[in-house]
């Protein structure tokens, strides 16, 4: 089965949900020549899949982040293909995107301050 890349739209927060950043996972080399570097694999948590999402970024990026901080992918995509075993089949989904950057969040801060009673009567 091949994915028509036209048709395929992925809805990143249904999908992925709340993404945590794991961290560096290593890298995959190119099979033909292993001195050049294909891809960079990092580890990302996901809310929505309920555990490890390994993402796959181009090789010239470098990423690094705190801990489970919060991130969304840059253009993800997903490969899937299928593999025989012995009596069944398997099913790879690999995860690809051209970058992972933090998420910020624009709402203002909410003051906590406690309310004084003489500002409640005006």
């Amino acid at each position: 089965m091949k994915f028509n890349e036209e048709n395929m739209v992925i809805e990143k927060t249904k999908t992925f949900g709340r993404l945590g950043f794991i961290g560096y996972d290593g890298e995959k080399r190119n099979s033909q020549n292993n001195d050049v570097v294909d891809n960079k694999r990092y580890g990302l948590s996901s809310d929505a899949q309920e555990g490890t999402v390994m993402v796959y970024l181009p090789a010239t990026a470098d990423v690094e982040f705190p801990f489970d901080t919060e991130v969304e992918l840059v253009n993800p995509t997903i490969n899937a293909f299928a593999t025989a075993t012995y009596n069944s089949m398997d099913v790879v989904i690999q995860v690809f995107a051209d970058n992972i950057i933090a998420v910020t969040n624009n709402t203002p801060p909410i003051n906590n301050k406690p309310v004084e009673k003489d500002a409640m009567k005006k």
